[in-house]
């Protein structure tokens, strides 16, 4: 017996699997660049890991209040502000792994480089996922070609933070 490398969801409506996908990559590729652009001191004293904390929170927060202003204005029902808080949990599990690693860095547990390190390839690795988690949410596409957006989609992310660094460093 063959089992499948991904499980389907079909009981996730597309639209909303955008929506997850969309906080997925949003939510890490933050996660990334807080990782990436703390100072050794930083990871040292924890507040590293407050810098994840804090990206995740004001991003999650952020992406609820995108997604359901509509609703909002229009006195749409609290389903649709329900189901925007549910799209945007990958945000808060975006943070969860490398805020973790950077507190073991300034506890001591990791070195502070070995921390940020871990830490920003944990964000690497989920971008690089990208196409797997979507193709379990949703989509029909062959497992390679799953891969191989994760690949483009973990360059871009790159590209992406070294721009924010360079610009806001």
């Amino acid at each position: 017996m063959v089992l499948p490398l991904t499980r389907r969801r079909l009981d996730v409506d597309p639209h909303r699997a955008e929506s997850r996908v969309s906080a997925y990559v949003y939510g890490t590729v933050l996660v990334l660049a807080a990782v990436v652009g703390v100072y050794p001191e930083a990871v040292a004293s924890g507040a590293g890991a407050l810098v994840v904390v804090g990206t995740v929170l004001s991003t999650f927060l952020a992406h609820v209040l995108a997604h359901s202003v509509g609703s909002l204005v229009t006195g749409g029902r609290g389903r649709q502000l329900r189901e925007a808080v549910r799209d945007a949990t990958p945000i808060l599990s975006s943070g969860a792994l490398p805020a973790a690693l950077l507190w073991a860095g300034s506890a001591g547990v990791l070195s502070e480089a070995w921390a940020q390190s871990l830490a920003a390839a944990v964000g690497l690795v989920r971008v690089a996922g990208i196409g797997v988690v979507y193709r379990r949410l949703q989509a029909d596409v062959p497992f390679g070609r799953a891969v191989a957006v994760g690949a483009v989609a973990a360059a871009v992310a790159l590209l992406v933070v070294v721009v924010k660094l360079t610009l806001t460093h």
